[in-house]
């Protein structure tokens, strides 16, 4: 209790010789300010960018593996002929589906080069042809209809499955039961995806496909409607292999095994590309974490220079002061006493500042997240953390003053 009440009483006369000398001590924290306003702004930005790239790479699915066909330079196309597994197939997918035993489901899907006849203003949409698990692997929900089913593709029947927007463009064409033109065949349709929220990232690996503005058909009937001497330049090979393992445990290992297949199916031909997202899932948030710690390091010199600032206000503050300080030594003031009333000066000083600096920094980051197309998380630690180091920081830089004005000599600190 003894303790506490002196506590209190210093706190009391490092208030009382502060305020009077409000400007000076309003400038002296201006730099831990701005410092605590650029830790938290930098922080808030930071989690919101990991947000958002973990976010991105989940909609792929971290228990999913990617594989897809990459278009060769026209030096390496040679090689395709002296290979007759070239190109992704049917043949991988077997491959994979044999040789991994913890693949729980497999879809194959073809991009299609054609046009739909019809009167789309707005979007051009993109067709591709699928197998039945596209649907469950991808979770896709459907507003309205079915999705394509195993004997639509064996009893190679024109149907398909069309986007939001797609439907919406077609008006009260594109409602189910009607048919529309894809190439030179009327493909009739049996399901119309829900409405999704669409945030493809350019620079991904793998992006995200938006299904507002396609149209699925049933696998292989890709084959009616591209001209005929698409076989021989081979771009009935398919686009992609999405492969979902059973459990998100036996991912790491599935792709080591998936990577050995295709390296002996495809030999030394690299026409395809393996992506998995919970590899990338893992190294976006070791990235992301150095990235932060980068950013909470630059920032942190503004803390730095504010309790720079501090110290000189402080040093001057000791010698404006030779007097009063003497005066207290004269009448029994120890040193103790002196070094403790100006720490607590200095940590005042830096507390405020840093509670200033928070609110300044949540009003910021407040005024941004309505103006920026970028997302602002705040975090308790984008809070704390300042504070505390800002309080640190009053602590460490008014440490020489009030050392220095405690070991001042009593008689020349009156007599000067």
């Amino acid at each position: 209790m003894v303790n506490l009440f002196k506590i209190i009483n210093y706190l009391k006369i490092s208030l009382l010789s502060l305020h009077s000398n409000k400007l000076r001590s309003f400038l002296s924290i201006i730099g831990v300010v701005f410092g605590v306003m650029a830790v938290i702004i930098i922080i808030a930005v930071g989690e919101g960018a990991k947000a958002e790239a973990l976010r991105q790479i989940e909609k792929l699915g971290t228990k999913n593996i990617y594989i897809k066909s990459v278009e060769l330079g026209v030096d390496k196309k040679q090689d395709l002929l002296k290979n007759p597994n070239s190109g992704l197939g049917a043949n991988d997918l077997i491959r994979i589906q044999n040789g991994c035993r913890h693949v729980h489901e497999i879809t194959a899907l073809k991009e299609i080069p054609v046009s739909v006849i019809g009167a789309f203003k707005e979007i051009t949409p993109q067709i591709i042809s699928c197998s039945p698990s596209y649907f469950k692997i991808l979770n896709l929900v459907l507003n309205s209809g079915r999705f394509i089913r195993r004997n639509d593709i064996t009893g190679h029947q024109q149907v398909c499955v069309i986007g939001y927007h797609v439907a919406a463009q077609l008006g009260s064409n594109g409602i189910l039961g009607n048919r529309i033109r894809i190439g030179n065949h009327l493909f009739k349709i049996i399901g119309i995806l829900d409405r999704y929220n669409i945030e493809s990232s350019k620079s991904s690996a793998v992006s995200e496909r938006n299904y507002n503005e396609l149209i699925i058909i049933p696998l292989k009937s890709e084959k009616w409607i591209m001209p005929e001497n698409s076989i021989d330049n081979g771009v009935n090979n398919l686009s992609e292999l999405i492969i979902q393992i059973d459990a998100t445990s036996h991912v790491i290992e599935s792709s080591g095994i998936i990577h050995r297949i295709m390296a002996m199916n495809h030999g030394d031909i690299n026409d395809y590309q393996i992506v998995t997202p919970l590899e990338l899932l893992h190294q976006s948030k070791k990235t992301n974490e150095l990235f932060s710690l980068l950013l909470f390091g630059i920032a942190s010199v503004s803390l730095l220079v504010g309790g720079i600032g501090i110290m000189n206000i402080m040093l001057a503050t000791v010698s404006e002061r030779r007097r009063e300080i003497g005066i207290r030594r004269a009448v029994g003031a120890k040193q103790q006493h002196i070094l403790f009333q100006f720490l607590a000066e200095a940590s005042l000083l830096t507390f405020t500042g840093g509670i200033i600096g928070i609110l300044s920094g949540l009003i910021t980051v407040f005024i941004l997240k309505q103006v920026a197309p970028w997302e602002l998380i705040i975090t308790v630690k984008a809070i704390l953390l300042p504070l505390i180091i800002s309080s640190l920081t009053g602590i460490f830089f008014g440490s020489y003053p009030a050392y220095k004005a405690a070991r001042l000599d009593p008689i020349q600190a009156l007599m000067g």
